[in-house]
């Protein structure tokens, strides 16, 4: 679940979060059959986090960084704050460091519209990490293993909201926070994935 509050400024805070909670039977088996899986859930979210918080260390703009899991470590979330769009899109960067080209613009912010952009497409992501990855989760059938897996992004503004391309968009009462809940692995959800564009209204 990717969660973004933003500022009428431009700033604002970020936060990511892993549940494998939904997983967690498959994994106590995968460990059982295996101990050389034991330390599984770590290497699929927690280190890949704890190498970007490491990262933001040399980004401008980027602070109050914080990194937490449960103990089962089946759930991890890193969250930080940012100053502009610039700082933020330079730490997703370093989130999905060797999953996308380098200079992505990932966020789009002004008045009228924002525009959130999915570089490759998460299932995408999934598929390349274990493809290029010296770890355990090279030899997982992600398909099988993710197969209900979602990736949800919630934004809130200042501003209302006045329309959005992405049919899979959730609009609240309000009409200042937009949620897309994204099915990874639906071939009905790819091309919409969670890009999209915002339009604000006019005041």
């Amino acid at each position: 679940m990717e969660r973004t509050y933003f500022n009428k400024d431009g700033s604002g805070v970020f936060s990511i979060k892993v549940d494998l909670t939904k997983t967690g039977k498959l994994i106590s088996v995968i460990k059982y059959i295996n101990k050389d899986y034991e330390g599984i859930t770590k290497l699929i979210g927690y280190n890949a986090f704890y190498a970007a918080k490491k990262r933001f260390k040399k980004i401008i703009g980027i602070g109050d960084v914080r990194l937490k899991h449960d103990e089962a470590m089946l759930k991890f979330t890193l969250r930080f704050a940012f100053k502009n769009i610039k700082a933020l899109n330079e730490a997703i960067g370093k989130i999905n460091e060797g999953l996308d080209p380098a200079n992505i613009t990932y966020f789009s912010f002004s008045d009228e519209l924002f525009v959130r952009e999915d570089a490759n497409g998460i299932a995408k992501k999934l598929l390349f990490y274990q493809k290029h990855d010296n770890c355990l989760v090279e030899s997982l059938d992600l398909a099988s293993f993710f197969k209900d897996i979602t990736y949800t992004t919630i934004y809130t503004f200042r501003n209302r909201i006045m329309d959005f391309s992405n049919p899979l968009s959730q609009l609240t009462k309000d009409k200042k926070t937009i949620r897309v809940v994204h099915h990874v692995f639906s071939v009905d959800e790819t091309e919409d994935a969670i890009s999209n564009r915002i339009h604000f209204e006019k005041k």
